[in-house]
């Protein structure tokens, strides 16, 4: 394999890796090479991969694919992608990203991002049973599906067990969904923690996340702007505009910082194995 340009880049505490569009063509819709590419200690590590490729002079195309290589969409390396293109100055301040969950805006001040995103749909609020525990949340559609849950402190709850068995729980289908723990700790603060499929297991942040969880929080009375602060601790400001059962849009602002650019040769995904 002939040496590969990556940016490592992070929102929110989601760490991705950033390929321009000529190496994305060569590399990132290889399964295999996402899968490897993205182990943490074994390779560089990431939450997953993005391409991102200049269409016009505010226009970019955004291909985001999680580490076990399945395509998702993903609000805070949609950040991470915008920042990317204005760095190479393929676009200015303000752009449209074409993203899995429809078309983007995105506005940049330095390392913050504001994107105003399509609007989460309620789908619904299931109980599910799993044992002798029961789980009653919010079905939510935030881009990928989300149920969140609410609960009294989030250090006591058992996200590492709760989170295998919400993902693929029948109730929701084959997609499947990621699920979110919410405590409310103040007015207009939230508080989150995300088991993501893809990725199988929690990650420090996730955007489309954040979006899920305000519309949760708003169904039960919270206000229509939040900060929300996901297990990174690294603030996002989530804003639902319009009706509080079917808001206009999601604005979500947050960082989008370049950790660093290198080079990965081949050695970056050979001599182990994934399962």
């Amino acid at each position: 394999m002939s040496p590969v340009r990556v940016t490592k880049m992070s929102g929110a505490g989601n760490d991705f890796l950033v390929l321009g569009h000529d190496e994305g063509r060569r590399l990132a819709r290889e399964t295999e090479w996402v899968r490897h590419v993205c182990l943490r200690r074994l390779s560089v590590g990431a939450d997953g991969v993005l391409i991102v490729e200049p269409l016009g002079p505010d226009r970019v195309r955004v291909e985001f694919r999680n580490p076990d290589g399945s395509p998702a969409f993903c609000g805070n390396g949609t950040r991470c992608a915008a920042r990317y293109a204005r760095l190479r100055q393929w676009v200015g301040d303000s752009m449209t990203l074409e993203t899995a969950a429809g078309e983007v805006r995105a506005e940049l001040d330095d390392e913050q991002v504001r994107l105003t995103l399509p609007p989460p749909r309620g789908l619904g609020r299931p109980t599910i049973a799993f044992g002798d525990e029961r789980l009653t949340g919010w079905w939510v559609d935030a881009g990928v599906p989300h149920f969140v849950v609410t609960v009294d402190s989030l250090d006591d709850a058992p996200l590492d067990r709760w989170g295998p068995v919400a993902r693929r729980h029948t109730e929701f289908g084959r997609a499947g969904v990621n699920l979110d723990l919410v405590e409310r700790k103040s007015e207009g603060w939230i508080h989150l923690r995300t088991w993501e499929r893809g990725v199988e297991g929690e990650t420090l942040a996730c955007g489309s996340g954040a979006v899920a969880a305000a519309f949760a929080a708003r169904q039960e009375g919270a206000a229509e702007e939040l900060a929300v602060i996901p297990a990174s601790g690294v603030r996002l400001r989530v804003g639902l505009p319009g009706p509080r059962e079917q808001p206009q849009a999601a604005v979500v602002t947050g960082d989008a910082r370049v950790i660093f650019e290198g080079t990965l040769g081949a050695d970056a995904v050979r001599g182990f194995e994934v399962s």
